[in-house]
């Protein structure tokens, strides 16, 4: 299938997908924001409306926000339970509302950005499916027949052949989706050492790499409507084939080195059943059944056909696009200078691994590196939520070059007893939330802040993640726990992170220190559970004289003064560096835009590499 980043395909005319339209500027913050059918207690919903609330006073928090439902609406539909209707329609409908979202904000980046700055913000959101194709005039198909006239063949390792419907696609992304080819060849280059190496080892054709653009601009955070996922696009079944598992906590579809693997493992096959390159391609795209099928039929039809080439058979709308659109793609990134698309070479993140043998959150994980979340998250992309997996009994992940002893010495460190352990249950016939708190000894608001529920309503089959207190064991005797003790068995209480409560109640304060507002059902204690910190900690930090909170109270969840400490003496200046956008700089430094543009007055027009900005007053 062709790339589709975190959403679904473009819904058909008629359809209705926003109840409160995204970009109706009136609509946007003076209506309230209608919630749609089989959203209720999904956090990527929470998330949205987090987005939709501030994206006309920070525009850049609300990529922030709808980045993070996309992110959760991609991991909530890896659950098996997830199959009513009222999911479906949700699941069918909500990610197109979140693009169209993200689109209305571009005029506002770009006026606080400028349009480099803006795009790559929102690069990430485009998809191949997403763009009009036009028509080529005689000027523009002149030029590219000169051009594939005068190239010479033997650059290339698949076999190049040139035909209208080629030249259609070199169009098509030059010109209409040339934006996407110019960011998918610069990402190529985290990725085609990588990718090349492997190649060469099978010895398989070098331009296959070019595959893995049409597929998804060799964005490992890649997701398309039809749930296949990373750079090579595996759907579920086909992955786990070859060894990519996915779940609730990991998605190894999203690891660029085993989905490179895997993919050449499946294309080689396919070669080796079809002989031709073409045919290979095709199958990738539509399925090998179907192409052993037509062209048996083609055979069957034309007893004078020896072999049958791609070009001969009519296959699905998408198939008939992919191959040509491969080849097409193979020849601009061989030429990309001819088709005035300029490259800019990015360099991976080098890295070290580390074995963790207990559930521990990112954050964490960064705090001990001293690496943002978000790198992270981008050396471990196969990581679905806000931790390690915990059911397994160890995992391997990857932190940046030269920290490995670092992060050994600091986990070593970790007072494991501070953080909330973990239960995963699958709800049962019968189940409420009552009754599941009592078979935990919690209180059923921390399994509702947990899961992000907006009422105590529950479904058969439904995944929960119980927070354990320190000490607890999960049910086993008890006639009433069997379901609870099917799921121990199948998936260990271990450590694990703060929960996915919604974004939009932990924020950075004004002095760099993160704060939380308390809610219906919170105390101190589940609070102290959620963020793994202790609750003396909390009242010391907060300067309380009891245990108890009031809702709408702004805890601070790290201790203040260290933090505006730390913030003066590590967030001086910052000299901005190519690529790098406002929205960027804020998360590196754990502040928000509107604390920079303070900061810096006159910083709402253009920023540019080499320039120094204030972090901090």
């Amino acid at each position: 299938m062709f790339l589709l980043v975190a959403c679904s395909a473009n819904p058909r005319k008629g359809d209705s997908i926003v109840a409160s339209s995204a970009n109706s500027e009136d609509n946007k913050t003076k209506q309230p924001i209608a919630e749609p059918v089989g959203a209720a207690g999904k956090a990527s919903w929470l998330e949205f409306q987090a987005g939709m609330q501030v994206m006309e006073k920070d525009p850049f928090s609300a990529v922030y926000y709808f980045d993070i439902a996309l992110s959760e609406l991609y991991a909530e539909q890896q659950q098996d339970s997830l199959r009513l209707p009222e999911d479906s329609l949700y699941f069918s409908t909500m990610p197109m509302r979140i693009i169209i979202a993200m689109e209305s904000l571009y005029p506002k980046l770009l006026y606080l950005t400028g349009t480099r700055q803006a795009f790559s913000i929102l690069n990430d959101y485009e998809n191949l499916s997403s763009f009009e194709e036009t028509q080529m005039d005689i000027t523009e198909k002149e030029d590219i027949e000169s051009h594939l006239d005068e190239m010479d063949q033997s650059e290339f390792s698949l076999p190049i052949e040139i035909n209208d419907r080629v030249m259609r696609e070199i169009h098509f992304l030059t010109a209409n989706a040339k934006n996407f080819m110019t960011a998918s060849l610069s990402r190529k280059t985290l990725l085609d050492s990588m990718i090349y190496a492997k190649l060469k080892a099978r010895g398989m054709p070098a331009d296959l790499i070019y595959l893995a653009l049409v597929e998804s601009g060799y964005k490992p955070s890649a997701y398309s409507s039809a749930k296949a996922a990373g750079v090579w696009q595996f759907i579920p079944s086909t992955g786990k084939r070859y060894g990519l598992t996915s779940d609730f906590w990991v998605d190894l579809r999203r690891n660029p080195e085993l989905a490179t693997d895997a993919a050449l493992e499946y294309l080689s096959s396919l070669y080796s059943e079809f002989d031709d390159w073409y045919l290979a391609m095709a199958a990738y795209n539509c399925g090998e059944g179907r192409i052993r099928r037509l062209v048996k039929e083609k055979l069957a039809a034309d007893s004078s056909l020896k072999k049958v080439s791609y070009w001969d058979l009519q296959l699905p709308k998408e198939t008939m696009h992919y191959v040509p659109r491969i080849v097409a793609a193979t020849i601009i990134g061989h030429y990309p200078h001819h088709y005035d698309i300029i490259v800019e070479p990015q360099k991976r993140i080098a890295y070290d691994t580390v074995t963790v043998k207990d559930c521990i959150p990112l954050e964490k994980v960064g705090g001990a590196v001293g690496a943002s979340v978000n790198i992270i998250r981008d050396l471990n992309p196969e990581l679905v939520r806000w931790c390690t997996p915990p059911n397994l009994k160890s995992y391997t992940m990857r932190v940046p070059q030269g920290t490995r002893e670092t992060f050994l010495k600091a986990y070593e460190k970790m007072d494991k007893t501070q953080l909330v352990r973990w239960q995963q249950y699958k709800v049962q016939k019968g189940d409420n939330i009552g009754h599941i708190s009592k078979l935990f000894g919690i209180k059923a608001a921390d399994i509702q802040a947990a899961n992000n529920l907006k009422n105590t309503k529950l479904k058969v089959g439904q995944t929960l993640i119980i927070p354990m207190p320190t000490g607890a064991t999960a049910p086993k005797s008890e006639a009433k726990s069997t379901a609870a003790k099917a799921t121990a068995a199948k998936s260990e209480t271990t450590v694990a992170a703060a929960p996915a409560v919604s974004a939009a109640s932990v924020v950075p304060a004004a002095n760099n220190a993160r704060t939380y507002t308390v809610r219906k059902g919170d105390n101190l204690s589940s609070i102290a559970r959620r963020f793994g910190v202790s609750s003396q900690n909390l009242m010391t930090w907060n300067r309380l004289q009891n245990n108890k909170v009031n809702i709408g109270q702004k805890l601070y969840l790290q201790d203040p003064i260290k933090s505006v400490e730390s913030h003066k003496k590590d967030l001086a200046k910052y000299e901005i560096k190519n690529g790098d956008s406002l929205w960027d700089i804020a998360r590196m430094h754990n502040v928000t835009v509107q604390q920079l543009l303070d900061w810096n007055p006159g910083l709402d027009k253009n920023i540019y590499p080499g320039m120094k900005i204030r972090i901090g007053h």
